[in-house]
């Protein structure tokens, strides 16, 4: 396989953030005196209000994130929606050279695989890259992206769903 293969791969990969994370257990360590009495932790929960988050991304970063609406739920319509008005306007600005030779990545989701999500792919002259079966080393979002907006997150609390958008989209930039 050749750099210009993997250059024209974009992904699309949704995730959950919760209004509020706790801290990790990285976050939370501290040196203390082998004397010290051992710290004293709350149980914490994490928070139940939590927002669908969809990223495209590529090679060279996110090209877009998307905040799903509250109660919304992702259909076929409602995704070929998002990439009709989010998504392909983003890539022509973002990324102009590459509309004409797009390798589009998402996984094998119910709503990914509507008639109507196939023909916007048709429409575009997109080529969807089949998703292969879940492994560890098949999903940079799980280990690169995920991992570095969470760890950003973690531990701060967020007072509204736009507030929470807004600390998305500042990462995303």
């Amino acid at each position: 396989m050749n750099s210009a293969f993997f250059s024209s791969i974009v992904t699309m990969v949704e995730t959950w953030m919760p209004m509020f994370n706790p801290e990790t257990r990285r976050q939370l360590a501290q040196w203390k005196h082998t004397d010290s009495p051992p710290l004293k932790k709350f149980r914490v929960t994490a928070s139940a209000e939590k927002m669908m988050v969809a990223i495209f991304w590529d090679s060279e970063g996110v090209i877009l994130t998307h905040c799903v609406p509250k109660s919304t739920t992702v259909t076929g319509e409602t995704y070929e929606d998002m990439l009709r008005t989010k998504f392909l306007p983003a890539l022509r600005e973002k990324r102009p050279k590459k509309v004409a030779a797009v390798l589009f990545h998402h996984d094998n989701a119910p709503p990914h695989r509507a008639a109507r999500v196939h023909q916007f792919f048709d429409d575009n002259n997109f080529e969807v890259v089949p998703h292969a079966p879940y492994s560890p080393d098949l999903a940079p979002s799980n280990f690169w992206l995920f991992p570095t907006l969470k760890d950003t997150l973690h531990g701060r609390t967020f007072s509204s769903r736009s507030t929470l958008a807004t600390a998305i989209f500042q990462w995303s930039q």
